[in-house]
């Protein structure tokens, strides 16, 4: 088993209501709302699609195993906070970083032993190994790079757009090609 959950989640807004507005040709405030949660919808869109977190986050990943752990979920991981697990007596241990290492220049990150280190044994529990670690570009919105921010700008104008479910003549439960487009190149392969 492998999952996460963030523990301390970016509270800024990739883009500004006011910026989404702009692009969008809006000048009343009736809908700042709805664009606001455009906004965040866009954001959510396209960090799911890219296994990515866009601004500073904290998460912690679970796994049954240390094995579980080589490859971390989320990108790009800016700091591996630390490694916890459950010994045979299902006592919450630390591991010391002595005993291992990281790769955060590869997409997805990967958590390796240090030469001669060998990880202890741990009970068995679903979330034995408990990885605490922070993604994210940086904690500004000039941090992410600009296709990115571009992609759910045009996530957002799809959405405005096209706010019923269904839409004669379009998919819309696909992200817009454009938007796709620019965040294929970011988008990290991770296998579960």
């Amino acid at each position: 088993m492998r999952a996460y959950k963030v523990t301390s989640p970016n509270t800024t807004a990739l883009i500004a209501t006011s910026d989404a507005k702009l692009y969008l040709k809006v000048d009343i405030s009736d809908d700042d709302t709805i664009i606001a949660g455009l906004v965040t919808a866009a954001t959510k869109s396209a960090e799911e699609y890219t296994n990515r977190f866009f601004l500073s986050t904290t998460i912690e990943q679970y796994a049954t195993t240390f094995a579980d752990i080589k490859n971390l979920l989320k990108s790009p991981v800016s700091t591996v906070v630390r490694i916890q697990y459950y010994d045979e007596n299902n006592s919450l241990q630390t591991l010391s970083s002595d005993f291992w290492d990281v790769t955060a220049a590869v997409e997805p990150s990967q958590i390796y032993l240090k030469p001669n280190k060998s990880f202890p044994q741990i009970a068995q529990r679903e979330d034995a190994v408990i990885v605490k670690y922070i993604v994210g570009y940086g904690s500004a919105t000039t941090d992410v790079p600009l296709p990115i921010t571009q992609a759910c700008y045009l996530i957002i104008g799809h959405l405005y757009q096209n706010r019923q479910e269904v839409v004669v003549g379009k998919i819309a439960t696909e992200l817009p090609f454009g938007a796709k487009y620019l965040l294929d190149q970011y988008k990290v392969q991770v296998c579960r």
